[in-house]
């Protein structure tokens, strides 16, 4: 009993002091309290009195009657359609989406489209600015050049050329570089042969090409007019030729020197007065009729017959004849002729006139 009533008396003791030290804790937690604000009163009051709706708005609620069976089911239905109506409208926020990416793309396209057509528009500013500044071009008058006569080419005529290129002339002589090259041709003419035909008349002669071409490589023509003079070769061809190349620049005789004494032009023309067979066919480029009017002028003067053609190039060939050389490849066939349409004319040679 003294152990149980000591027991007890402890428990008695620890509740004692226990609530000796709640009633110290809580008189020290008002004490430590701080005094609340003007503001923090306010506060307290207006969540207060919100508070109090919401307990009177739940209070008259509560004494709403039930909803009946046919009532929930109602809402129900109306929940369900709501919900289906909340899809539709995500399917047409998704097309929404779509719709305003296009718009942005659209405009995009717009914009770029009128960025290009105002700098276009500028450059056309520009444009009609200089040509108000650009003075009228007045076409020069036309230059008549007319065939009075035209005539073949006698079968004994020696015929030069002359090359109307940049409002130059150009005196050609084909004869000079072929007399050359029979000379060397006599000199070498053992060594050069490789085969020779019998035939009625003349015996067929034909000559080694690559020793032609090697021999002939840098040859001195001496032509004294400042012209490239060249010997062509080629390992399909069985005929050679010379190429005459004048200096376009610096060569010939300029239009307004072709009158003058001691020219190019004027010392080939009066070489070319004794000789009765002589015939100069002029080769006109289309940037040059002015200059062959002038030159042909000046030899119909001296009594030197003449013919034109217009003509583009730059250099001059001239096949040797009689003289055949080895073919080194043979050719390609030729393309089929054309299985339809008009036959191309036959060529013309050139005229005199």
């Amino acid at each position: 009993m003294d152990a149980l009533t000591n027991v007890v008396a402890v428990l008695i003791l620890v509740l004692i002091l226990v609530q000796a030290d709640a009633t110290q804790k809580v008189a020290k937690f008002i004490e430590d309290l701080e005094a609340a604000t003007p503001e923090q009163v306010e506060e307290s009051k207006k969540i207060l009195e919100e508070i109090v709706k919401s307990k009177e708005s739940i209070d008259e609620k509560l004494k709403q009657e039930a909803p009946t069976p046919e009532q929930i089911e109602e809402e129900k239905r109306s929940i369900a359609l709501l919900e289906k109506s909340l899809e539709t409208n995500d399917d047409l926020l998704a097309d929404l989406e779509e719709l305003k990416a296009l718009e942005a793309k659209v405009r995009l396209e717009r914009d770029t489209e009128n960025n290009a057509t105002v700098r276009i528009q500028e450059e056309i500013a520009k444009i009609e600015a200089q040509l108000d500044q650009t003075p009228v071009f007045t076409a020069p008058p036309p230059t008549e050049v007319t065939i009075p006569n035209s005539r073949p080419i006698p079968p004994k005529a020696v015929v030069y050329h002359a090359l109307a290129i940049k409002d130059r002339i150009h005196m050609i002589d084909p004869h000079t570089p072929l007399a050359m090259f029979v000379d060397e041709l006599k000199k070498h003419k053992r060594d050069w042969l490789i085969e020779r035909i019998k035939q009625q008349g003349a015996d067929r002669r034909i000559y080694d090409q690559t020793k032609i071409a090697a021999h002939f490589k840098n040859f001195d023509f001496k032509n004294t007019q400042g012209q490239k003079v060249e010997l062509a070769t080629n390992p399909f061809w069985v005929r050679l030729q010379t190429v005459i190349t004048p200096d376009l620049e610096k060569g010939g005789t300029p239009i307004d020197e072709l009158e003058k004494v001691g020219s190019e032009f004027s010392k080939t023309a009066a070489s070319l007065m004794g000789n009765s067979r002589a015939v100069v066919l002029f080769h006109v480029n289309p940037d040059s009729f002015n200059a062959y009017l002038k030159g042909r002028s000046l030899l119909d003067k001296a009594k030197i017959p003449a013919g034109w053609e217009v003509w583009g190039g730059n250099s001059w060939r001239e096949t040797i004849p009689d003289i055949e050389v080895n073919r080194l490849q043979e050719p390609p066939p030729p393309p089929p002729p054309p299985q339809k349409g008009p036959k191309p004319p036959h060529p013309v040679g050139p005229k005199l006139d």
